[in-house]
């Protein structure tokens, strides 16, 4: 009987140390998925936010572009009104100018 008790406990043993090597295995497999899991989500969450980055950066562009467009023709407009408004001021005032160095000056 003592043989068998030892037999018993020697199996017990075996069998809780196989559980045990079993139990760290599956522990390790798991670790290793959920970090794997864990990079690849840090992946996609980096490739998405770099995504909307340039997503925004482009909105941020047509919309700057819109507004210079929109400035431009505004200041166009404006200049071509001060032009028409003022041309034949200039006009006159070159001409004027160019009497005074003539008369200063001469004609040579």
């Amino acid at each position: 009987m003592p043989t068998n008790l030892i037999d018993e406990i020697k199996t017990a043993e075996e069998k809780a140390a196989k559980s045990v090597q079993e139990a760290r295995s599956n522990a390790a497999k798991k670790l290793s998925k959920a970090a794997a899991d864990a990079e690849s989500v840090v992946k996609e969450a980096k490739q998405a936010a770099v995504r909307q980055f340039r997503e925004k950066i482009q909105t941020a562009e047509r919309t700057a572009e819109t507004k210079a467009r929109s400035i431009v023709t505004e200041r166009e407009t404006s200049a071509k009104a001060f032009y028409s408004k003022h041309r034949e001021k200039v006009a006159a005032a070159a001409t004027w100018i160019t009497e005074e160095v003539m008369v200063k000056y001469g004609r040579s």
